[in-house]
């Protein structure tokens, strides 16, 4: 099972558990039907999916350059608009000027705010906007983000980068 879809299907399972009231021993039984709901919302979205989520402009934040250079370039070769940012004050001078669909961001950087503070300030302005945040740092775990705020560790793939920018929304929404 891959991270993606263990945190959606753990984060539904603990919604499901909440709603029950949280009653003891219905693990598996709030496991398998958050299981049950994500493989029902991919066998809808099988097809429709680059007619509702489809990312174009990502806007990459890491203040290391050759890692900022080489996630760019990933995305590029991919068929993405990149703009690219050496901290969150650099992006948040570019998009006072530009919209964007997602967010790339390492979560220590120099600054007047990391990237957490850009997340929440960039969730404020693009709503929709699909938010990733990487740290070598720092490990978190969905309960530890806002709601649709995926965490990319490091070092990762540009393979997973990009993935995780092609799943569905709502499938990060849960």
């Amino acid at each position: 099972m891959d991270g993606d879809r263990y945190n959606w299907i753990s984060r539904r399972a603990h919604q499901i558990w909440q709603q029950d009231g949280c009653p003891s021993g219905r693990d598996r039984e709030h496991w398998l039907q958050a299981v049950s709901e994500f493989e029902g919302l991919e066998r809808e979205d099988q097809g429709h999916f680059a007619d509702h989520t489809k990312i174009e402009k990502v806007l990459v934040v890491e203040d290391e350059p050759l890692i900022r250079y080489a996630a760019v370039d990933a995305l590029e070769q991919d068929g993405f608009d990149v703009l690219e940012a050496a901290n969150a004050d650099e992006a948040l001078v570019l998009l006072q000027e530009r919209s964007i669909d997602a967010v790339f961001t390492d979560i220590n950087m120099p600054g007047s705010i990391d990237g957490l503070g850009l997340v929440s300030l960039v969730r404020a302005r693009f709503p929709d906007a699909r938010l990733i945040v990487t740290s070598g740092h720092v490990q978190l775990g969905h309960f530890d983000l806002p709601s649709g705020v995926s965490f990319l560790p490091k070092p990762y793939t540009f393979d997973a980068l990009i993935k995780m920018l092609k799943i569905p929304r709502r499938l990060l929404s849960a």
